[in-house]
């Protein structure tokens, strides 16, 4: 169902945010600052695909079995397509 679809993204986004994580966690270690700067970008990024997932799920949980709600999350769904953030190019 529809729930278990984005509960199912949201594992997968606590999985990208794991692997960042240890990356950053590498960088710490071996005092790579410039690395470490260069996936601040990722972090943020991560920290904002995790809380439109939870977002999403939210809603589904407010709409609970109101299918005639559904034309209102898709509606509202569709309203929050991003722009795309541009990665940082990496310093050479």
């Amino acid at each position: 169902d529809l729930h278990n679809v984005f509960d199912l993204l949201l594992e997968h986004e606590h999985k990208v945010t794991a692997a960042i994580n240890k990356v950053v966690d590498i960088c710490m270690t071996e005092k790579d600052y410039t690395t470490n700067s260069f996936m601040q970008w990722y972090v943020t990024e991560q920290l904002e695909e995790e809380a439109l997932a939870n977002h999403i799920i939210n809603q589904i949980n407010l709409i609970g079995n109101d299918k005639s709600a559904l034309y209102f999350f898709d509606r509202d769904v569709a309203a929050l397509k991003a722009t795309p953030a541009k990665a940082p190019t990496p310093a050479k």
